[in-house]
C-alpha cells in the first residue's frame, strides 16, 4: 500500500451456504418453526417408511446417496488421470514442469495428453460427463504440481546434505530443523512464493522421518521405543532416541553416520521413493467452468414461492440418475436438486437495525463497524442475483437462437443482458463439500469495490503499524504506534469461551486414552471381533466433544479477529504486523507449552484478520509476518535484554513471570505489550521484503 486507504485486492471472500433437500422447509429464526420430534435419533423407528427419507437432515437420506455417488465418480476419474499421468515418471516430471512454468489453467495442458481425452464411449466418458471431466482435470493438475514441487525440494536437499556430513548430522541430530538450511532449500528452486519456507520445511521433515525410520530399524536394538507410524508425543519419544543414537560419545555414532551419508548418496542417484499420489476429497471445484451455462454441471434458479431461497440443480454423471423428470431442470432424470437460503440480505437487514440503536446510544465506532457489515453482505447478496441472472439469460437465449422462427428483437436484448452482466460479474465458479453427511456450497466474491468503501467508510491515509503478539496468559495483545514514541494497546480475549473450550479438550484426551487403553486391551483378548458398544459409546462421544471444540474455536477466532480488526482500523493502522510461528517448538522441560499454544487458534486468527481487512480494501490484508526472536526478552524502549518479573512493581527475576523489568531504563510493563511493541519496531526499522522480516536483536554484550 502507498498510504492511501483504498486500494484493490485480488483475493476472493469466499462465504458457505448450506445445502437442503428440495422438500424440506428451510429453518428460519424468529419464525416459530421447530425440528419434528418424530425424527429424533430414539424415535426413527416410529416413523413410516415412506417419511423416513425427509428426516429431520438438512439432506435426506436418498439426496446424500445420489451425492455420494456423483463425488464417487469425481474421485475416480480424477485417480485415473492420475494413475495415466504417474505410470511413466518421465512423463509426470513434464507436465509437473509444463505446469509450473505456464500462466494458463492446469486442465489446458492436461487435455493436450493423448492419453487424457474424454470420449462417450471411453472410460472417462463412462465415469463422467464432459464438463466434470474438465473439473476432474484441473484437480489432477493441481495435484500434479503440488507433487512435482515436493519432488524438487527435496531433490534440492539431497543435493545439500550430499555435499557435507555435516548438513546430514545438523539435519538429524539436531532437535530443531536449522532455518539456514530451509532457506537454503528453498532459495535453490526457481520459482517462489510467500509460502515457499513452509514447503521446504515440510520436505525436510519428510525426510528427516525417513531417515530416523533408517536408524531406529537398523541400529536400534533396546526396542525402548513406540511403533515409528504412530505421531503425537511418541514421535517426541523417537526424535529423543534418534539424537542419543547420535551423540559423539555413543557406541554406534560413527557407523550411524556413515550409513546416513549412503542413504543420502543412494537416494540422490537413484530417486527418493516417492509415492504416487491419490486424491480422496468429497469435493468439487468448478473453477475450470468458465463460461456460467447449463452445461458445466450445475444451474440457479430463484425460487418463486419461498423468499431468498434459490434452488441448486446439480447434473449427475452418466449412470447415476437423480429425481424423476423435472420440467424445470435442464438436466431432466439426470438431476439431483438442492436449495439453499441466501442470508445475506436478512443479515444484512439485521446489521442496519442494529447499526441505528447503536447510533442512538452513541456508539459511532460499533455503528459504522455494523453499517459497512450491512453494505457488504449487501454488495455479496447483489453478486449472487447477478450470477443468477447471468445463469437465466444465457439458458433463455440459447433456447431462443435454436429455434426455427427467431424473434430478432427479443434475442438482441438477452445479448445485451448477457454482455451487461458478464461485465458486472464478480463472483468466482462455487464449490460443493460433502462432509460429515452434511453437504455446502462455497461461492467465492470480490472484495467490495472502492466505490462502497468510499460511500460508507471515512476517506482517511493509513500510516500507522500494529504489532499482534500471542501469550499464555492473554490470547492476543495488539500494539499501535503513533509514530512518536506513544502506543496504543489492547488486550483481546474471551476468557469465558477460552475456559469452556479448555474443559472439552481435557475431556477430549481423558478419553482419548481410555479408548486407547480399553481398545488395547479388548483387541488382545478378543483379535479381530467388533469392539463392543462400551467402546463405540465413547468413540461417539469423543467425535461429539471435539465437534464442539472446533465450534467453539471457529467462534473464538472470528470475535478476535473481528475486534483486532476494528481496533487498528479505527486507529488508521496500514499494516499489522503478526508473529511468525509457524516454525516455532517449545523449549525442552516443558511439556504443556506447546498445548497451551494450541489453545489460542493463531493459524485461524491471522486467516481472519487477513479476510477481514481485504474486505476493508487492504492489498492482501495488509498483513505481515515477523520472526519472533528475542521479541519477548529485550526490552522496547532501549533494546537491551531484561527479565521476567511476577508484578509490576518487582525487580528480581521470576521465571514464566507475567511483566517485564528492564534494569538499563527502568521500565515496567506487561511481558506481552512489551513483545508487541517490539514486534512493531522490527517491521518500521527493517528493509521492506515480501514474507518474513529480521528479527529483534539485542545487544551481544547482554547475551553473553
Amino acid at each position: 500500500m502507498d498510504g492511501s486507504y483504498i486500494s484493490s485486492s485480488p483475493i476472493f471472500l469466499t462465504q458457505t451456504f448450506a445445502l437442503n433437500s428440495f422438500n424440506r422447509q428451510t429453518a428460519r429464526k424468529g419464525q416459530g418453526r421447530k425440528p419434528n420430534l418424530l425424527f429424533s435419533r430414539g424415535a426413527l423407528d416410529k416413523v413410516p417408511a415412506g417419511l423416513q427419507n425427509n428426516s429431520g437432515k438438512k439432506c435426506s437420506v436418498a439426496d446424500l446417496s445420489i451425492l455420494t455417488q456423483h463425488f464417487d465418480r469425481y474421485i475416480q476419474a480424477v485417480n485415473l488421470i492420475l494413475q495415466r499421468v504417474y505410470k511413466s515418471y518421465a512423463q509426470a516430471k513434464s507436465i509437473g514442469w509444463k505446469l509450473d512454468t505456464a500462466r494458463c489453467r492446469g486442465y489446458v495442458i492436461l487435455r493436450e495428453e493423448a492419453n487424457l481425452n474424454w470420449e462417450q464411449d471411453n472410460e472417462f466418458g463412462q465415469l463422467v460427463f464432459e464438463r466434470m471431466f474438465r473439473n476432474a482435470l484441473e484437480a489432477a493438475a493441481r495435484i500434479i504440481l503440488a507433487d512435482y514441487s515436493r519432488r524438487e525440494l527435496l531433490r534440492a536437499l539431497l543435493r545439500i546434505l550430499k555435499e557435507s556430513g555435516e548438513n546430514i548430522s545438523r539435519l538429524v541430530g539436531n532437535k530443531r530443523i536449522p532455518p539456514e538450511l530451509v532457506r537454503r532449500v528453498r532459495d535453490s528452486v526457481t520459482r517462489r512464493n510467500g509460502s515457499g519456507f513452509h514447503y521446504a520445511l515440510s520436505v525436510c521433515k519428510q525426510l528427516r522421518r525417513a531417515l530416523d525410520e533408517l536408524i531406529l530399524s537398523a541400529f536400534d536394538q533396546t526396542n525402548s521405543t513406540p511403533p515409528f507410524h504412530l505421531g503425537g508425543g511418541r514421535r517426541n519419544k523417537q526424535r529423543a532416541r534418534v539424537r542419543e543414537l547420535l551423540k559423539s560419545d555413543a557406541p554406534q555414532s560413527a557407523q550411524i553416520r556413515h550409513a546416513l551419508c549412503r542413504q543420502v548418496e543412494m537416494w540422490h542417484t537413484y530417486g527418493f521413493p516417492f509415492t504416487s499420489p491419490v486424491f480422496k476429497m468429497q469435493t468439487e471445484d468448478f473453477s475450470a467452468s468458465t463460461e456460467n451455462t447449463t452445461g458445466q454441471g450445475y444451474w440457479f434458479k430463484v425460487d418463486p414461492d419461498r423468499q431468498d431461497e434459490i434452488i441448486l440443480y446439480l447434473k449427475t454423471p452418466p449412470g447415476v440418475l437423480g429425481h424423476e423428470t423435472d420440467k424445470e431442470s435442464p438436466y431432466r432424470s439426470q438431476t439431483v436438486r438442492f436449495r439453499f437460503l441466501n442470508w445475506l440480505p436478512h443479515k444484512a437487514q439485521r446489521a442496519r437495525r442494529k447499526a441505528r440503536e447503536a447510533l442512538g446510544r452513541g456508539d459511532s465506532e460499533r455503528a459504522l463497524r455494523l453499517e459497512f457489515r450491512a453494505s457488504h453482505f449487501e454488495d455479496m447478496s447483489s453478486q449472487l442475483m447477478n450470477m443468477v441472472a447471468l445463469n437465466q439469460a444465457k439458458r433463455t437465449l440459447a433456447k431462443l437462437t435454436s429455434r426455427r422462427t427467431n424473434d430478432c428483437g427479443e434475442i438482441e436484448r438477452l445479448r445485451s443482458e448477457v454482455t451487461r452482466l458478464k461485465d458486472t460479474r464478480r463472483c468466482a465458479p462455487p464449490t460443493i463439500q460433502l462432509r460429515e453427511g452434511k453437504a455446502s456450497l462455497s461461492i467465492p466474491f470480490r472484495p467490495p469495490s472502492q466505490e462502497l468503501l468510499k460511500s460508507v467508510l471515512p476517506s482517511q491515509s493509513r500510516t500507522k503499524y500494529a504489532g499482534v503478539d500471542r501469550g499464555l496468559r492473554n490470547p492476543v495483545v495488539v500494539s499501535i504506534s503513533n509514530c512518536d514514541g506513544d502506543y496504543e494497546e489492547r488486550i483481546i480475549g474471551r476468557e469465558n469461551l477460552f475456559i469452556k473450550r479448555e474443559k472439552l479438550r481435557q475431556r477430549a484426551k481423558q478419553l482419548t486414552s481410555q479408548i486407547a487403553r480399553r481398545r488395547n486391551n479388548w483387541e488382545s483378548k478378543h483379535p479381530g471381533l467388533i469392539a463392543p458398544a462400551y467402546i463405540l459409546k465413547r468413540e461417539r462421544e469423543l467425535g461429539s466433544v471435539w465437534r464442539k471444540v472446533r465450534r467453539l474455536g471457529r467462534e473464538i477466532s472470528h470475535q478476535v479477529a473481528c475486534e483486532t480488526v476494528w481496533f487498528c482500523e479505527s486507529r488508521r493502522v496500514k499494516t499489522v504486523c503478526f508473529e511468525d510461528l509457524r516454525f516455532f517448538q517449545g523449549a525442552g522441560g516443558k511439556h504443556t507449552h506447546s498445548w497451551n499454544l494450541s489453545t489460542n487458534l493463531w493459524g485461524l486468527l491471522i486467516q481472519g484478520v487477513r479476510y477481514r481487512r481485504a474486505a476493508l480494501g487492504h492489498y492482501r490484508g495488509g498483513v505481515w509476518m515477523v520472526n519472533p526472536a528475542w521479541t519477548s526478552q529485550i526490552c522496547s524502549g532501549c533494546g537491551e535484554r531484561g527479565v521476567r518479573v511476577q508484578n509490576p512493581l518487582d525487580t528480581e527475576e521470576t521465571k514464566g513471570g507475567e511483566y517485564f523489568f528492564c534494569s538499563h531504563c527502568q521500565m515496567s510493563l506487561h511481558a506481552d505489550v512489551n513483545a508487541a511493541r517490539n514486534i512493531v519496531k522490527i517491521q518500521m526499522e527493517s528493509s521492506v521484503v515480501p514474507g518474513r522480516t529480521n528479527a529483534a536483536c539485542p545487544s551481544l554484550s547482554n547475551l553473553k
